[in-house]
């Protein structure tokens, strides 16, 4: 038996578990109260297009996968409460938090499927620039895009993950 055949899964594994847990903890002053920055946050909400900064498509183990496209023109649409974020990307529920900075984080993904189907979890990263979401006046984002999919077959699975970066500004 080759011990070293099992690493790069256990790698990639906790790779996007320790992402997920980072990106869900809230963020903390320094007696570890967590920040809320409530009305002064960034207005994010509002619907925003994303565009993929030179998009090369897919590495070929997604495509090998059936990943779907990058949601290339697709509305990330945000809804906020206090610092709490709710979005959904292309049919896909994501949460997450909105930082006094501007920047934002959410994560998220369809429920795994039971029949060895494709499973999925995005993470979106950007910062936000603009005026107040009823203004007018158009906010945009910047940032990157992360979808980490795999497909179980058998005893094996395969995993691929994309980043790209993108820019999207408010309708």
């Amino acid at each position: 038996m080759k011990t070293g055949r099992f690493l790069p899964l256990v790698t990639v594994t906790t790779a996007v578990v320790s992402s997920a847990v980072l990106m869900l903890a809230p963020a903390c002053d320094d007696e570890g109260t967590p920040l809320d920055c409530a009305e002064t946050c960034a207005p994010v909400e509002g619907s925003y297009p994303l565009a993929f900064l030179a998009d090369a498509g897919l590495p070929p183990e997604c495509v090998n996968l059936n990943v779907p496209p990058l949601p290339d023109g697709k509305d990330l649409v945000l809804e906020r409460e206090g610092s709490a974020l709710t979005a959904s990307l292309d049919g896909v529920d994501l949460q997450g938090q909105v930082f006094p900075s501007g920047d934002l984080s959410v994560t998220g993904g369809p429920p795994p499927s039971s029949d060895g189907g494709l499973t999925t979890f995005l993470s979106l990263n950007a910062s936000f620039t603009g005026g107040v979401a009823d203004s007018g006046v158009g906010g945009s984002l910047t940032g990157s895009f992360t979808g980490n999919y795999s497909r179980i077959q058998g005893n094996a699975s395969q995993r691929c993950s994309v980043t790209r970066p993108f820019t999207a500004t408010r309708r």
